[in-house]
């Protein structure tokens, strides 16, 4: 079976898509990279037809059963975001499975999209608030005490930050309406322990977690936290995967806060990156999610 391996130029070389690639290999199927930049959606008397630029102007339909999405790249403009979103879309219309699917994925990337849904869905979340209005993210700040502010797309702990006065953060707000950035604030929470737990879910099931604690309030490991792997409780491991199956997806790093009043989900990342965690849990989330793929594509 070919297997497609769909990813923005440049990035086969990442150490995730070089496991997903080294885990196709393994289960005996033919990886097939697919730059989504060179994906070309024809539209007429056959429907919607995806094809695949190879170079110059040879183009050949894209025909396979199933592939495994990772993401759509840096986006400059926001028609580049359609094109992108939609040429992945072309082929899950024409029977493709992917994983995971790419409109569960456009809502899962961005933070508000995803607390909307979690929350429609009973899934504790912590207090937030969005709007393009300063006065707005004024108030939040002042309501909150201690905020969190976030842009709706972004990741690593890349530009979140964490403000205590109302009055600091109203020239934080006022320079993003300036910038026509939507203003995105959390209450920020008192976490046990100072740190969070990303669970790793793959087809609806858990394949491992770990706890991650930074020197300050940031839990990233990109930002320099520090992870263990950690056995996660029936409690943690159903919440992760309700949350999964809340926004639609076969994959993902799930991460939640503990407080002392209990769990709540920050995030549902659908594009997990992984080397940090392989290495803390010694679990290769590539191999499940194959695995997961190519049982998908039977059904």
């Amino acid at each position: 079976m070919d297997i497609g391996v769909i990813t923005p130029s440049n990035s086969t070389e990442g150490s995730e898509t070089k496991d997903i690639i080294s885990a196709i290999r393994k289960s005996g199927n033919t990886p097939v990279p697919i730059n989504i930049q060179n994906i070309v959606v024809k539209i007429g008397r056959g429907g919607v037809v995806p094809h695949c630029l190879s170079e110059f102007t040879k183009e050949s339909r894209i025909d396979l059963d199933c592939a495994v999405f990772r993401h759509i790249g840096i986006i400059n403009d926001y028609e580049q975001f359609g094109q992108r979103i939609w040429a992945v879309r072309s082929m899950e219309m024409n029977g493709m499975r992917t994983v995971n699917n790419i409109l569960s994925w456009v809502r899962a990337s961005d933070k508000l999209g995803t607390l909307m849904e979690l929350s429609a869905h009973g899934i504790r979340v912590p207090q937030t608030m969005s709007g393009e209005s300063f006065f707005s993210g004024y108030a939040a700040v002042k309501e909150f005490g201690s905020a969190v502010v976030k842009p709706l797309r972004s990741g690593k702990g890349l530009g979140v930050f964490k403000v205590d006065d109302p009055d600091v953060a109203m020239h934080i707000f006022s320079y993003f309406t300036n910038l026509s950035k939507p203003i995105y604030v959390q209450k920020y929470l008192d976490k046990v322990g100072g740190g969070d737990y990303r669970v790793v879910v793959v087809g609806g099931g858990v394949i491992g977690a770990e706890y991650r604690k930074g020197t300050g309030w940031k839990s990233n490991v990109a930002q320099g936290a520090k992870a263990r792997a950690v056995k996660p409780s029936a409690e943690l491991s159903e919440l992760a995967i309700k949350a999964a199956e809340a926004m639609g997806l076969d994959y993902a790093g799930v991460d939640i806060a503990e407080t002392k009043g209990g769990y709540f989900v920050l995030e549902t990342n659908p594009t997990v990156a992984w080397a940090a965690f392989k290495k803390t849990t010694g679990i290769n989330p590539a191999e499940h999610i194959v695995r997961h793929a190519i049982r998908r594509s039977r059904l």
